[in-house]
C-alpha cells in the first residue's frame, strides 16, 4: 500500500500544469472537505438521507495522505479492473449503466430508447445522446413535446439515471432527450480553444451555445420550439439561462436545478481553501488531472465522490446500479478534458460567480430574456450548497418586473444533487410542468 501512496504523491507532485483540469460544482470528487458519513458497499444498512452538500474547499495535502484509505474506500483490486475495461472498451460503461433502466436496449411497455450521436461542429465533433420515445406516437410531429435533460460540471447524462428510470410519456406525446454538453460526457472531447487570462467568457460561452443549437437543429427541436421544456443542472443551468438570453425563442420553460452563478453569495460558511486547492483553480487545474495522471487507482480515487454520492443505492441494496454509476463516472472523469475548463471563466475557487447572473442578466431589462416567452422553474434542495436566496430573488424580478412565470421549489431531504438525492420529489415536480403544457 506504501507503494500506491507513493505514487499519488508524485502524481500529485508531477501533474503537468499546461494541462487544463478544473474543480467542480455540478459534481465534486472528494479530495474535498472531510465527509460527514462515507459508506462502502461492504456496509449493508447505508444511510439513505443525503450526505451535506459542501462548497469546493479542500484538505491539506498531509490530511488527504493520512485519510487515504478512508477517503477513497474502493479495493485496488477493483480499481485495477476498472483500469482494464477503460482501456479495452470505454463506451461499454455507458452500456452498461443505460442497462439497468427497464426499456433498454430492449423496449418495455411502448418505450423505446437508443444512444445517438448529432454532428454539431464542421470540425466534426457530435453531442451524445440518449433518447426515449413512446413506439406509438400520438400525436403529429408538430405537437409532439420534448423533454431535455442537461447535466452540470463534471457530470453526465447518466446522472440522471433515476428519473430516467421511470419517465412518463404521457399518452404517447412526449418524447425525452438526455444529453452530455459538448466536450463532456460521451460526446466529442475536442480541444479546448480557450485559455483564462487571454479569452473573454463570452467567446466560451458561444463554443456551447452555438454547438447546443446546432444539436436542436439537427434533432428538429427548433421547428416548434413552444414544445421545448428543458431541465438543466448546476452550471448547466448557468449555461442555460444565457442560452435563453441569447435565443429566447428556442424553450418554453426551464427548470433552473440547483443553478451554478446566480448570485454574489451562497448559503454556506465560507472557509479559506488549501493554497493549493487554490493555486491549482487558478490554473485551471483539479482532481480530473490527478484521475487521469493516477493510472490504475483512477477509479479508487473517483470513490471518493462516488461511494458517498450515491450511497442511497446501498440502502436500498442496488448493488447493479450502484456498481454501474461508479464506473460510469469513471469513465468520464478519466477521458480527455475539455468541456470542463469552461469552469474557471464562470466561476471563482469556492464555487462564486465571476460575473453574477442576477445582475449581468435579469436585472438588465435591454437582454433577450425580456422579450423571451420562456417560463422559470427554480429547485433547490432543502441542504443545498447553491444561495437558493439568489433563485427566490430572480424568480420575484422576472414575475414583478418582466411579468414572466416563475415559481421556486425546494426539494426535501436533498442537497445540490437533488435530481438524485430525492429523485422521488423532483420526477413528481417534471411530471406537474410537463402536464401543464399544452
Amino acid at each position: 500500500m506504501h507503494r500506491y501512496l507513493k505514487e499519488l504523491l508524485d502524481n500529485l507532485r508531477t501533474i503537468k500544469l499546461r494541462e487544463k483540469v478544473i474543480d467542480f460544482s455540478g459534481s465534486n470528487l472528494n479530495l474535498i472537505e472531510k465527509p460527514s458519513r462515507l459508506t462502502s458497499p461492504s456496509i449493508p444498512n447505508a444511510a439513505a438521507a443525503p450526505t451535506a452538500s459542501t462548497a469546493p474547499t479542500a484538505l491539506s495535502l498531509f490530511e488527504l495522505i493520512k485519510q487515504f484509505p478512508r477517503l477513497f474506500p474502493r479495493s485496488f483490486m477493483k480499481s485495477f479492473q476498472d483500469y482494464k475495461q477503460f482501456h479495452s472498451d470505454v463506451e461499454n460503461f455507458q452500456v452498461r449503466l443505460l442497462e439497468t433502466l427497464p426499456y433498454f436496449p430492449d423496449p418495455s411497455n411502448g418505450i423505446y430508447s437508443k444512444i445517438t450521436n448529432t454532428i454539431v461542429d464542421d470540425e466534426g465533433s457530435s453531442i451524445n445522446e440518449f433518447v426515449v420515445y413512446p413506439s406509438n406516437i400520438s400525436v403529429p410531429s408538430e405537437k409532439l413535446k420534448h423533454l431535455i435533460f442537461v447535466h452540470g460540471y463534471g457530470a453526465g447524462l447518466g446522472f440522471f439515471l433515476k428519473n430516467l428510470e421511470n419517465i412518463k410519456l404521457l399518452n404517447d406525446e412526449w418524447c425525452v432527450h438526455a444529453i452530455d454538453l459538448p466536450g463532456y460526457g460521451f460526446s466529442t472531447r475536442a480541444k479546448f480553444p480557450f485559455q483564462v487570462g487571454k479569452h473573454r467568457h463570452d467567446q466560451v460561452n458561444e463554443w456551447f451555445h452555438s454547438r447546443i443549437r446546432n444539436w436542436m437543429h439537427q434533432r428538429n427541436l427548433l421547428q416548434h420550439s413552444q414544445n421545448n421544456f428543458l431541465i438543466a443542472h448546476s452550471l448547466g443551468a448557468y449555461l442555460m439561462a444565457l442560452y435563453v438570453d441569447k435565443h429566447p425563442n428556442d424553450l418554453q420553460k426551464i427548470l433552473m436545478c440547483s443553478p451554478a452563478g446566480i448570485g454574489d453569495s451562497m448559503n454556506l460558511k465560507k472557509k479559506t481553501p488549501a493554497w493549493w486547492f487554490e493555486k491549482l483553480w487558478e490554473r485551471n487545474i483539479s482532481p480530473f488531472t490527478l484521475v487521469r495522471s493516477s493510472s490504475y487507482i483512477g477509479s479508487k480515487l473517483t470513490s471518493g465522490w462516488t461511494y458517498r454520492r450515491f450511497s442511497s443505492l446501498l440502502s436500498q441494496n442496488n448493488l447493479k446500479q450502484f456498481e454501474a454509476l461508479h464506473k460510469y463516472t469513471y469513465s468520464i472523469f478519466n477521458q480527455r478534458g475539455s468541456g470542463e475548463y469552461l469552469l474557471n471563466f464562470a466561476l471563482k475557487c469556492g464555487g462564486g460567480p465571476r460575473y453574477p447572473l442576477e445582475k449581468t442578466l435579469f436585472m438588465n431589462n435591454d437582454k433577450g430574456i425580456s422579450k423571451s416567452s420562456t417560463e422559470w422553474i427554480w429547485a433547490y434542495g432543502d441542504n443545498d450548497w447553491m444561495d437558493k436566496n439568489g433563485g427566490i430573488r430572480v424568480s420575484e424580478i422576472l414575475t414583478k418586473q418582466l411579468k414572466k412565470r416563475s415559481e421556486v421549489y425546494i426539494v426535501p431531504r436533498a442537497g445540490h444533487h437533488l435530481y438524485f438525492d430525492n429523485h422521488q420529489f423532483f420526477n413528481d415536480l417534471i411530471l406537474k410542468e410537463m402536464e401543464c403544457m399544452k
